[in-house]
């Protein structure tokens, strides 16, 4: 009775597990299947639209679609949703089907499936992809290639390896680019420190040039107003109205008595107007003596470079440039009288 029973729950068992691969089986065979040749696909080969084809078939399909088309840009479209994939020859083609590596594995695998009871086993076999035995497969996320637990072991280490030496490749750079980096960032940190010093140099040798500057401006004010002082002073005419005045007084006097006719009113005027003259000491005017200045420029200014900005190594240059300064000062020093 038990054994009877035994039997009977291996046969369902058995039975339930045909009837769900048979599922599975089916259900591989719809999404592998050619939506040309309505056939497992050999040598799967997907469109730009991720639909898959025949390699085969997408040809024969692009050579019989090619023969009423007489432009110079041809294509196909998918079955499935219409997409258009423009080509303007087989060959080039031919080089833009490329085959999808896990579709082609995932058919050999349906393939190679036996029809005893170690279907359950097959089932999940195929040919790996780096030694080509018939194994159970896993797909490498690095390489998306199927592999056997032996070939993906070794592969992973052959990553782990690659990967070890990029980064130790990677550390070294960054090493390098740091030090660098550092030094580059010391050179500003100088270069800081020179702006700094020129501004500072520069604000000197204005405030320097400005006060020099209004030194002989207002020496030479007051010299002008010492000149002005004797002058009014000692001339007898006050100021620059009156001596215009008078200026004017001569030129009228001159014309009048030049003329042929002269009214005696005028003649009075001319007489009353002339008794004003101030007196004049021609002794004291003779005398006179006015402050003179003399002005030294230095034009050297003009063409010496009081800031110089060279490279360290260039040592030589800077000595040639202090060199033709010093006879650029000899050779134009010059002074200005006035």
């Amino acid at each position: 009775m038990a054994t009877n029973s035994t039997t009977q729950t291996s046969t369902f068992a058995s039975n339930t597990f045909e009837s769900t691969y048979k599922a599975k089986d089916e259900l591989l065979n719809e999404i592998l299947k050619c939506g040309i040749c309505l056939s497992r696909m050999l040598a799967p080969c997907c469109l730009p639209c991720a639909h898959a084809f025949c390699r085969s078939c997408l040809i024969s399909y692009a050579e019989s679609n090619r023969v009423n088309n007489f432009s110079s840009m041809h294509y196909i479209q998918c079955p499935y949703c219409k997409f258009q994939l423009n080509y303007s020859s087989i060959k080039q083609l031919e080089t833009m089907l490329i085959i999808n590596p896990t579709l082609k594995q995932l058919c050999e695998a349906l393939e190679t499936l036996k029809t005893t009871g170690e279907q359950s086993t097959a089932s999940y076999h195929a040919r790996c992809h780096s030694c080509c035995t018939l194994q159970m497969l896993k797909i490498c996320k690095h390489c998306s290639f199927m592999l056997c637990a032996a070939c993906r072991r070794t592969h992973l280490l052959d990553v782990h390896r690659e990967s070890k030496i990029q980064l130790e490749t990677l550390d070294a750079h960054l090493r390098l680019v740091n030090e660098k980096r550092s030094e580059l960032n010391q050179i500003n940190h100088k270069y800081d420190q020179m702006r700094e010093l020129i501004h500072s140099y520069t604000e000197k040798l204005y405030d320097t040039l400005k006060q020099q500057c209004d030194q002989a401006l207002h020496i030479l004010d007051e010299r002008q107003h010492s000149n002005d002082e004797i002058f009014w002073n000692d001339c007898g005419f006050d100021n620059a109205e009156k001596l215009d005045f008078f200026v004017s007084l001569l030129e009228i006097g001159k014309r009048k008595l030049a003329a042929k006719h002269i009214t005696d009113r005028d003649l009075m005027d001319l007489s009353d107007n002339l008794q004003t003259i101030p007196g004049v000491d021609e002794n004291l005017l003779e005398k006179m003596n006015f402050s003179q200045m003399s002005l030294c420029v230095d034009e050297t200014c003009l063409t010496k470079q009081f800031i110089r900005i060279s490279d360290k190594n260039d040592s030589s240059m800077m000595k040639n440039i202090d060199e033709k300064s010093s006879q650029v000062h000899n050779e134009q020093t010059e002074s200005i009288e006035t």
